[in-house]
């Protein structure tokens, strides 16, 4: 039986047109001092980096727009070419973009958007992070479809299974930059953090996976870097010093403050510091590795910056629940990765509206209002914001 023809959006149905408009807005600059290839520089091409960015990101924020052919339908109405000025582009013209246009310079633009995601942090810690920021590392995985090679992952049950990772490091209680890189989930992720995403003068918090390489965190604290990492159960350490726990902090969970060597043939001792906390009701226990200064955070603070991780988690957990990549409009890994990244960008252009992430019911009433099944104040009684949206 053959498959449906997708239907095509009709004009009516289309919005986001001010959220492109902010997208531009910090797109056009980066855009200007990035290096262009010679295909891209062909006299002969009326179709731009921006336009190919413009598109995608405008079918992300149009869910009527589930295919190749219904997003370049798209572009020849007039309302879409007005709001956007560009070209109607071809099939052709827009599956040849995903080999043509570099993706790295809508890493700009994300690390641009995390500035604006600033939260106050908790009582115990205001005051006691000075000048370095603290940031959420982690990574989320997307499936992709299986005749995408490029990204074969693993084979599990005699299945061949495709998928990509964004990485992310989420700033949590000071403006920066942040970062984002999209690579095939084969790649450790240790490792892309090394090469692609770490910096100087940053207290990086993640889960057990990044305890696992001691060369990576041997590297942020060479990098004058701090980090405050959950220990995988099969890691080793020797006790060299017990530092002391507070009453308060015993009633907390604190089991154990130490300081460590870590493995057991040839020890790494580096002034790191072991903190065990037992949840209270959840059994557990969790070890806490970090190389943080205990005369600067004591083992209660330490625990409370693991705690600030789940921001991420709870992040990525909205992310993929309200943008996601359910339809593919380009397969190569250059395409694939323009297509996360910009889902990322509308997840935080979408964010900056509300002045904090939306939730599901909050998005699907975007979602309405960029389809016109309702209007301003119908969306702002869900969003409960106090004056009329632009």
């Amino acid at each position: 039986m053959a498959g449906r023809r997708k239907e095509i959006p009709n004009e009516a149905q289309l919005g986001g047109f001010k959220l492109i408009g902010q997208f531009r807005e910090l797109l056009g600059p980066l855009d200007e001092k990035r290096v262009k290839s010679a295909r891209e520089l062909d006299k002969r091409r009326k179709f731009d980096a921006e336009g190919y960015f413009v598109m995608l990101l405008f079918a992300l924020l149009n869910p009527v727009i589930d295919s190749m052919r219904g997003l370049c339908a798209t572009s020849k109405f007039k309302r879409f070419k007005t709001a956007t000025g560009l070209p109607p582009v071809s099939l052709g013209s827009f599956s040849e973009a995903q080999s043509v246009f570099d993706p790295q310079v809508l890493r700009g633009v994300i690390r641009a958007l995390l500035e604006r995601t600033v939260a106050d942090p908790p009582a115990a810690l205001r005051g006691k992070l000075g000048k370095r920021a603290l940031e959420a590392i982690d990574s989320t995985l997307w499936e992709v479809l299986p005749r995408m090679g490029w990204a074969h992952w693993r084979d599990q049950f005699s299945t061949r299974q495709n998928a990509v990772r964004l990485h992310l490091r989420w700033r949590l209680f000071a403006p920066g930059c942040g970062g984002a890189a999209v690579v095939a989930a084969k790649d450790c992720e240790r490792k892309v953090l090394a090469r692609e995403l770490l910096e100087p003068d940053v207290i990086y918090v993640g889960d057990r996976y990044y305890s696992g390489g001691y060369d990576l965190l041997e590297r942020m604290d060479e990098l004058g870097s701090g980090f405050v990492v959950r220990l995988q159960e099969k890691l080793v350490f020797e006790e060299l010093e017990k530092l002391p726990v507070s009453p308060e902090e015993k009633s907390r969970g604190i089991t154990h403050h130490v300081r460590v060597a870590l493995g057991w043939r040839t020890l790494l001792d580096r002034g790191w510091r072991v903190v065990r906390l037992v949840p209270s009701g959840r059994g557990e226990p969790i070890l806490l590795l970090t190389n943080l200064a205990a005369g600067d955070l004591g083992a209660w603070e330490i625990c409370e910056i693991y705690r600030q991780r789940w921001a991420i988690e709870l992040f990525f957990r909205w992310l993929k629940c309200t943008l996601p990549c359910r339809h593919w409009l380009a397969e190569s890994e250059q395409g694939v990765k323009v297509q996360v990244y910009c889902s990322l960008i509308a997840a935080l252009l979408l964010s900056a509206r509300s002045g904090k992430l939306p939730t599901k019911r909050q998005m699907e009433a975007l979602r309405y209002r960029l389809l016109g099944w309702i209007d301003d104040n119908e969306l702002l009684a869900v969003l409960g914001a106090a004056k009329k949206t632009n």
